[in-house]
């Protein structure tokens, strides 16, 4: 019966995670459509005023919130996207590493932004 089977088959078992991987990339596209244009909107506001313009509009609790959010989900769809990227031509330990790794990635960069956020929204000057 192993004459049948694919290369992929021989490897061992799907996690049949696809549909649901799948599922969650759609989601994060469709919530980054209305956050991206108010993103670009906001960026209108503030356009040309400088950075003090920038941090004020930063400050106000529903902008850096929203910002927060948009990150959050960036990085989320981000992660997924390159995880089914590995997942696809990366195999064994270096698979499995590039996997850690991407995750890792995702991780640091939500709390480099989600730290800057919140040092803006604060008040926190950065000696400008």
């Amino acid at each position: 019966m192993s004459d049948f089977q694919t290369p992929a088959q021989q490897i061992g078992p799907s996690k049949k995670t696809g549909a649901g991987t799948w599922k969650i990339e759609r989601l994060t596209s469709v919530l980054l459509v209305p956050l991206t244009l108010w993103a670009l909107f906001g960026v209108t506001q503030f356009a040309g005023g400088g950075y003090e313009a920038a941090t004020a509009w930063l400050r106000e609790p529903l902008n850096a919130g929203l910002l927060l959010l948009t990150l959050a989900i960036s990085l989320w769809h981000m992660v997924l996207g390159m995880n089914v990227v590995i997942e696809d031509y990366v195999h064994g330990t270096l698979g499995r590493l590039l996997l850690l790794l991407n995750a890792l990635a995702g991780w640091a960069l939500f709390i480099a932004g989600a730290g800057a956020i919140a040092a803006v929204f604060l008040g926190h000057d950065f000696g400008v």
